[in-house]
């Protein structure tokens, strides 16, 4: 306990200043994360506001004004160089400049709702202005203020006109007492052709409305939010929008870095933790290429782990104090016994049950050694009874499976003899009477027939007959060309065997047995496909080991695990007990048999010298 409590000291003194490094880190990253969310959360509201205002250029009533306006100003630029104009000219002059104004004041009137529709939907200012200007640059219809009759000289009208969209600076508009920036949009008909342009001024409070609730929840003491112009110019700063005149003193290493990204300010006896995410835009906007900044004081970081130093120095001495107490009273109380009773519990898991407790003054410890001695008795008794139903269980079946095995044998070998001479008459027939096709097909059916009981018949003989090996040199490859030469195998069917000299000891007639029965599954699963059946030989140290491979449809899952059980098949006509004979085989000189799915390979490990 005593060294435990050393030990925390130490450590915790130590990793101090590690752990101030490491929060820096974890408070850098944690702010990158929320420049950058506010960032892109910012470009997004933007991006919508375009497209929001874009649309006002579709409006009935701007067409409208803009269709008017441009048409009577065509009219007085034909008329002009003319000075023999007639009054009725005139007077149709004049018809089209009531009706242009008339639609100009429906326009002013519908840009002045829109202007208050926006502002008692948020409660707040979003539109300075609104200006509505023809395809001649003269305008048509502005909600507030005064402008220049005349905008076609004016740059962001040019840039409008060719490139769709401008935006402007932040201004400061001194009668609304606003920040905004300027959005102007080409205005086209129907067919495409210049109408003009609709102009907006869109307060900075709108802007970046979304980004001051984030800042809001951001800020805390110690921790603020900046963003910043594309020239380092403060835009909002303690939770207010205002622009400043000079970038902040630390923009050059921003502009230098990535987009996102923090450093640490340590030129100060203050330091400070800068955190920032730059504008990337949102989908088709491209951005301002501000940056969002946050700012961690270094007050917040370490004055709680100057608390936590504290701590760790007045818990780690009343901890050393109650170690050496307590230490002593644990070791005479409780170690002790503790220590008895582990070596019980070892002694006991050793199978030795002669055990020893001591009595102790602690009753806790004290009914432990009780159920030790309770454990050991009833595991005593447990053990000797399972020991019994084993043993039972073990005579019972061996009892059940050697009358089986009789009674198996018994009737296999009664069965096989008037089977031969079934087959025997069938052949004597066969050569002796005129066969007509019909009777042919019947003979066939029937030694198929005969063919199929015989080897059910050999399969039973085969698993309950287990006698000793019979030992002879066996050169594989002869030994699985003869399994081959002892079965009918069709002509869509190859099997492959490989030529090889590797020699084995081992019982020539079992061994026969295996392989025809591998051979046999694998063609009967191939069916009428054409297909092939690919052996491998291979000798690796003492043993060889043999592949047989087949091209047929594999094993279905559910009997694939159980297949070298008995009486388990796939097939109407199959006992179950082919391949669980040749396990039987294989493992009577030895060796090992495993079967592998899709394809259907199974791989045998045999000795070259069984004993």
């Amino acid at each position: 306990m005593l060294g435990i409590s050393l030990m925390f000291t130490i450590v915790g003194l130590v990793s101090f200043d590690l752990s101030v490094k490491e929060i820096k880190n974890l408070l850098g990253s944690r702010n990158e994360g929320f420049a950058f969310s506010m960032i892109q959360g910012l470009d997004k509201h933007i991006e919508s506001r375009i497209l929001a205002y874009r649309e006002l250029t579709n409006l009935d009533t701007i067409q409208t004004a803009l269709n008017d306006s441009n048409r009577n100003h065509e009219r007085l630029l034909q008329i002009q160089p003319k000075s023999n104009t007639s009054e009725q000219q005139i007077e149709s002059i004049k018809a089209s400049s009531l009706i242009a104004e008339e639609s100009q004041q429906v326009l002013t009137e519908d840009l002045l709702d829109t202007i208050e529709f926006y502002h008692d939907e948020y409660n707040y200012d979003v539109i300075g202005e609104l200006f509505v200007i023809n395809a001649y640059g003269t305008n048509v219809a502005l909600t507030s203020g005064t402008s220049a009759f005349s905008q076609s000289e004016e740059e962001w009208w040019e840039i409008t006109k060719k490139r769709g969209l401008y935006i402007g600076d932040i201004n400061f508009n001194e009668q609304d007492n606003h920040y905004t920036v300027d959005f102007a949009y080409r205005i086209d008909n129907k067919s495409g052709g210049f109408m003009g342009v609709l102009r907006v001024l869109i307060t900075l409070d709108d802007l970046l409305s979304d980004f001051k609730e984030e800042s809001d929840i951001i800020t805390v003491p110690g921790r603020s939010v900046l963003l910043l112009d594309e020239r380092g110019y403060s835009i909002y700063s303690n939770q207010s929008i205002r622009l400043s005149d000079s970038p902040i003193p630390y923009f050059n290493i921003i502009t230098q870095g990535k987009d996102v990204e923090f450093f640490e300010l340590d030129d100060t006896d203050d330091f400070k933790l800068i955190s920032y995410a730059k504008s990337t835009g949102y989908k088709t906007f491209e951005g301002f290429n501000w940056t969002a900044i946050i700012v961690q004081d270094s007050s917040s970081i370490v004055e709680e782990f100057n608390e936590l130093r504290n701590s760790i120095l007045t818990i780690s001495i009343i901890g050393i104090l109650a170690s050496i107490i307590g230490g002593f009273l644990i070791s005479t109380t409780v170690s002790t016994p503790l220590r008895h009773l582990t070596k019980i519990a070892n002694t006991i898991s050793k199978g030795n049950f002669t055990i020893n407790t001591k009595k102790s003054r602690i009753n806790e410890i004290k009914t432990i050694s009780n159920s030790f001695e309770e454990m050991v008795i009833n595991l005593k008794k447990l053990i000797e009874t399972e020991k019994q139903l084993a043993e039972a269980h073990v005579k019972i079946r061996n009892e059940r499976l050697t009358a089986i095995g009789e009674l198996a044998a018994s009737m296999a070998h009664d069965m096989k003899n008037p089977l031969s001479t079934i087959r025997t008459s069938s052949e004597i027939l066969q050569k002796k009477a005129e066969q007509s096709a019909e009777t042919k097909e019947v003979s066939n059916r029937m030694n198929r027939a005969i063919d199929r009981m015989s080897h059910q018949i050999d399969d039973v003989l085969n698993y309950v007959r287990i006698t000793p090996l019979k030992l002879d040199t066996i050169k594989i490859n002869e030994l699985m060309n003869t399994a081959k030469k002892s079965l009918e195998i069709s002509d869509n069917i190859v099997i492959l065997i490989p030529e090889s000299d590797i020699q084995i000891k081992g019982d020539l007639r079992k061994l026969e047995i295996v392989f025809i029965n591998i051979f046999l599954n694998a063609i009967q699963a191939i069916g009428k496909n054409k297909g092939r059946i690919e052996c491998k030989i291979e000798q690796k140290g003492t043993n060889v080991i043999i592949e047989i491979q087949d091209s047929g449809p594999g094993i279905q899952g559910d009997v694939f695990s159980k297949i070298f059980d008995s009486l388990i098949t796939t097939k109407q006509q199959g006992t179950g007990l082919g391949l669980s004979t040749c396990k039987n085989v294989i493992e009577q000189h030895h060796g090992t048999i495993t079967a592998q799915n899709n394809p259907t390979k199974f791989v045998i490990t045999l000795p070259l010298e069984s004993e």
